[in-house]
């Protein structure tokens, strides 16, 4: 099979690659990091190469940091034993395998809102600042007055309060203080900034695990805390035992092979579906006059 129209979509192992989509090299290749797009596919009789999974070819950017340039020539350099400037390096024709890529597109499907907590100081021209990220507003503003509390009382903008030419100005999300005709050379100021990150579909389910992980601990310790033999455990087994890392990957094995569970699950599944089929179904004929 050879892919090369532009658009075009090839499936393998459940991933999806397009021809002219953009991709960037993971840690599996020795073009990590640089980004690119594909110019064609090939598998099957096609294939130009011995490889056992299908050869996607890329063509990739020079990076345009030069620092990145220079990680790159090094990098080929000890790989070849000898000297390799970006030039000599190839990148306009590469054969990756599947596994080797990760599509753009999917590296920044997820977005997500933010809050920074962006806290600067300048002193007698000197200047200094933090940022905090955080997912919840409120716990963001929760760090905003800490923070201010803390510098009113033990920070520059202390000493400051007790000058004439000390300024203020505030409001729900800000906090800003200045020494009058010096601001340049003395002020701080403290505020919540509203963002947005991106985040690949591996980081997101990364953290769904994550969390399906701490829901079936903390299931198991809802299970075993009122069982009598508990008792014979010393508080420091118990702790371990509650705590022991195998316990997330033992009930998911454990529901895996649990017929009945799976049983239960597509039939409540099939159920959800056929009752939001009807209802759509319902309004759809409500809609062309209850034809």
């Amino acid at each position: 099979m050879l892919v090369n129209k532009t658009g075009a979509e090839f499936q393998y192992n459940g991933m999806a690659f397009k021809i002219g989509e953009k991709i960037i090299a993971n840690s599996q290749s020795e073009y990590s990091g640089l980004i690119g797009h594909i110019l064609e596919i090939r598998d099957g009789e096609d294939k130009e190469t011995e490889n056992e999974t299908p050869d996607i070819y890329c063509e990739f950017d020079v990076p345009s940091l030069p620092y990145d340039v220079k990680a790159l020539e090094s990098y080929f350099s000890d790989l070849y034993g000898e000297t390799k400037k970006v030039d000599d390096i190839p990148l306009d024709c590469v054969i990756m395998a599947p596994e080797m890529i990760d599509v753009l597109d999917a590296v920044n499907s997820r977005r997500f809102q933010v809050y920074l907590v962006y806290e600067e100081w300048v002193v007698k021209g000197e200047q200094s600042f933090t940022v905090e990220i955080f997912t919840d507003y409120q716990v963001a503003k929760a760090c905003l007055n800490e923070k201010l509390q803390e510098e009113l009382t033990q920070g520059p903008a202390h000493s400051w309060q007790e000058k004439d030419e000390f300024e203020v100005d505030s409001g729900s999300y800000f906090f800003k203080c200045w020494l009058d005709g010096e601001y340049c050379e003395n002020h701080y100021k403290i505020a919540i900034c509203q963002d947005s990150v991106q985040m690949s579909e591996v980081q997101f389910g990364t953290l769904g695990r994550i969390y399906l992980d701490e829901c079936r601990t903390e299931d198991f310790r809802s299970q075993v805390k009122e069982w009598d033999k508990i008792a014979d455990l010393s508080e420091e087994d118990y702790q371990k035992f509650i705590s022991d890392p195998s316990i997330p990957e033992r009930v998911h094995k454990a529901l895996g092979g649990n017929d009945s569970y799976w049983e239960s699950y597509w039939e409540s599944v099939s159920e959800v579906a056929h009752e939001l089929l009807a209802q759509y179904l319902k309004q759809q004929r409500a809609v062309n006059g209850g034809v």
